[in-house]
């Protein structure tokens, strides 16, 4: 990848068959509301997206997954599907970007054609998608160059796009074209569509299908140009514009798509044919106007996001790739959502939610769009019930939080090691509330909404803790962030936040007595609190052990950890361009000292003034040598506490590595979607490690303690807002400016 333009714009410079589908993941558009995968309109041969296959539940991590070319992706995330294996699955939705261009019995493909001169370029600032290249048809007969320009709109949230200028440069042809909405499409090898009709209203066409779940999607399309008639050709499952030109040097010609997007699911009322016809007529502005419109609201996002490098272009570019998308998989309007793991750009995590959201992405938002941050913890107190519903289903009071979330809140996850073990996730829950109300002091929320998730998953904890024959209590059979140790003895990580949960239950309901006496009246007698429980909260945090090597000071991962076989990791890794997973069995590494990331560093992340330098030091050089870095999280969580401990060398390598994971195409990172915890982690390295700013979980102002550039770095500039105002930061060489603008 290249860039110019001061580093907004990421170059496809050569098109590669091998490393498409990673384009397709790395170039995904959306809005919050949908996102596209960036696959070309006229499709590729052979790459067919309507096949049927069985795909089961697996680890992600060292899964081989089918369409090795190409994958079509529409996602809109309140639009989910029930698979027979998989569960809740986000549904991929029809194909309203299809546009294909044939000369004789030549069909346009990047693959088999002809194509000269060929670039793809993604223009970060402005979320276009560009496309040219000069097309010679088999016959020779003349020669055409095209280009494509699209975006998903973020003024009209259900409006993509699509503008295709095709200049004859030699000879003359009869031009073909067709272009509509293909229904042949399946997700994860499943067809979620029960239903599926399309229609013609008048120059409009529509498909308007229904899913096994009984949700109801219509996309509507307008294609327009002055120069071509179109007849409409149609069946159950496609439905196309279909014209013919004669061309010849010299000619230019215009082709421009509005496609609507709408489902009975969005916070919209009216009935969906009278509400898309509404949606498509207001797209009948000039192509300037949409793109200017769409462009301004980016560019307000942008005013406030973007962070600057100086000294390193790569680096820079990398990291707007990283907030762009995170600008775009984020509908701050619908509490109903969150966030997926691929970002809304790939099907491999089915489109669910977990611990990334409240630890990984949360800070960008609760720093940059606190509207944002607070909807995707809305989100969490949306699907409440369903985190009942969890508890009672493990024989427990309170609120259990699945480690896999989807709509209605409940467990999704089909392997039981993570299901059942991988409790954290409802404790780092409450770690997000309290991290936005510390940010923020966004007390409604706390009052209406907060406190009530605080209360219901602590009394989760109090029923899955067991006491011990000293009276104290332990937290056993437990997987923590680190998911090669399965079934450990109080885990550190999870330990740590589960006293975190508790105390702050009790800490909230004294902030909502002290602010509004009469919310904490009705709070206390709608969950029925006694002071009994409160006591127990009480007793099980202090009691509850955090463990440490005390002879060594370093934090223990888990009370058991030391008593794992030693493993030879890089005896047993004989390819290091794939995970270790795929080279020692599951068995083998839930019995032995490996880590697919190191949790203890995660803790101090979180709760870095509750140890000293040395015991960080400690633990990170205790863990770093025997961690696989498998999981994408770890990299960058490695260069955050490398920061802290003037690790350069760590600094450096994990910073490069956790920047390159999507973006580098040779990696092809991006090829099942995003990992977008990573993009959100690499924004709190910019903050509390470049920076050198503690989260508003460890200061209660904001100041830096110390500034740590990577190599080649000069300078870092970025803005966030704490506690209702906007600061201007500047990292530099040896400190940090912070300024109220």
């Amino acid at each position: 990848m290249n860039s110019d333009l001061n580093n907004w714009i990421i170059k496809e410079q050569n098109f590669d068959i091998n490393k498409n589908k990673h384009y397709e993941g790395a170039f995904c558009q959306g809005n919050g509301y949908f996102s596209v995968r960036a696959s070309f309109e006229e499709g590729l041969q052979g790459a067919g997206q309507g096949d049927i296959y069985e795909r089961s539940f697996k680890s992600v991590t060292t899964e081989i997954q089918r369409n090795p070319i190409s994958k079509w992706g529409t996602y809109v995330p309140t639009i989910m599907g029930s698979h027979p294996a998989l569960n809740e699955v986000i549904i991929n939705l029809p194909y309203f970007m299809d546009f294909s261009f044939s000369i004789q019995d030549e069909k346009l493909d990047m693959h088999q054609s002809t194509i000269v001169d060929y670039k793809r370029e993604l223009n970060l600032k402005e979320g276009t998608l560009i496309r040219e290249f000069i097309w010679i048809p088999k016959d020779n007969s003349c020669k055409i160059k095209l280009k494509y320009i699209r975006f998903a709109s973020m003024e009209k949230k259900h409006l993509f796009v699509q503008r295709i200028e095709a200049e004859v440069l030699e000879g003359k042809a009869l031009l073909s074209l067709e272009s509509g909405i293909d229904g042949n499409v399946t997700t994860n090898g499943y067809n979620h569509f029960t239903e599926m009709n399309t229609n013609v209203i008048s120059d409009i066409i529509t498909l308007d299908c229904k899913t096994d779940i009984g949700n109801r999607v219509m996309e509507l399309c307008n294609l327009q140009s002055k120069d071509i008639n179109f007849n409409i050709i149609k069946d159950e499952k496609k439905i196309l514009y279909k014209g013919d030109k004669a061309v010849s040097a010299g000619e230019n010609y215009v082709f421009e798509k509005r496609s609507v997007i709408l489902t009975d699911r969005d916070l919209e009322d009216g009935d969906l044919k009278e509400r898309g016809l509404n949606l498509i007529n207001a797209a009948n502005i000039s192509y300037e106007e949409l793109y200017e419109e769409h462009r301004k609201v980016l560019e307000k996002k942008w005013g406030i996001s973007d962070v600057k490098i100086e000294g390193n272009d790569k680096h820079q570019l990398s990291m707007r790739f990283s907030i762009y998308h995170l600008l775009r998989s984020n509908n701050e309007d619908d509490p109903r959502m969150a966030v997926c793991a691929k970002g809304f750009a790939g099907e491999a995590y089915y489109g669910r939610y977990f611990w990334d959201t409240e630890i990984f992405l949360l800070p960008f938002y609760i720093y940059t769009n606190p509207k944002a941050a607070r909807n995707l913890l809305m989100y969490r107190y949306n699907t409440l019930e369903g985190a009942k519903e969890n508890a009672r289903s493990y024989n427990c009071n309170g609120a259990r939080y699945p480690w896999q979330s989807s709509l209605r809140g409940d467990e999704q996850c089909s392997l039981w090691e993570y299901a059942d073990n991988e409790v954290h996730i409802t404790a780092d829950i409450a770690y997000g509330i309290w991290h936005y109300f510390s940010a923020t002091k966004d007390y409604d929320f706390l009052i209406n909404y907060g406190a009530e998730i605080l209360i219901e998953t602590s009394r989760f904890w109090r029923d899955r803790v067991d006491k011990n024959k000293e009276g104290g209590y332990d937290l056993i059979n437990i997987m923590g962030p680190d998911e090669y140790s399965a079934m450990t003895r109080n885990n550190a990580f999870t330990n740590r936040m589960v006293k975190f949960n508790l105390n702050k239950a009790m800490e909230s309901l004294e902030i909502i007595k002290g602010k509004d006496e009469e919310a904490y009246k009705k709070l206390w007698n709608k969950l029925s609190i006694s002071k009994e429980e409160l006591e127990l909260f009480k007793e099980i945090a202090e009691k509850l052990p955090v463990p440490m090597d005390k002879e060594n000071n370093y934090i223990l991962q888990s009370e058991d950890f030391e008593d794992y076989a030693d493993i030879n990791i890089q005896g047993i890794w004989k390819d290091k361009s794939k995970p270790f997973g795929f080279f020692a069995t599951q068995e083998k590494l839930y019995r032995s000292k490996c880590l697919k990331q190191a949790d203890a560093l995660a803790l101090t992340m979180l709760f870095k003034k509750e140890f000293t330098l040395e015991q960080i030091t400690n633990t990170y050089n205790y863990y770093e040598p025997i961690t696989t870095h498998d999981s994408s999280l770890s990299p960058v969580n490695h260069a955050i506490v490398a920061s802290w401990v003037d690790n350069t060398e760590h600094l450096d390598k994990f910073t490069d590595y956790a920047l390159a994971l999507d973006f580098n195409e040779r990696l092809g990172g991006a090829e099942e979607g995003i990992h977008i915890a990573n993009c959100g982690c690499l924004w709190q390295l910019i903050m509390t490690g470049v920076a050198g700013i503690d989260t508003a979980m460890n200061e209660t102002s904001l100041i830096s303690t110390k500034t740590s550039l990577p190599k080649g770095w000069k300078k870092v500039e970025f803005k966030l807002i704490w506690q209702g105002k906007t600061y201007k930061i500047e990292a530099m060489e040896n400190y940090t400016r912070i300024n109220e603008i």
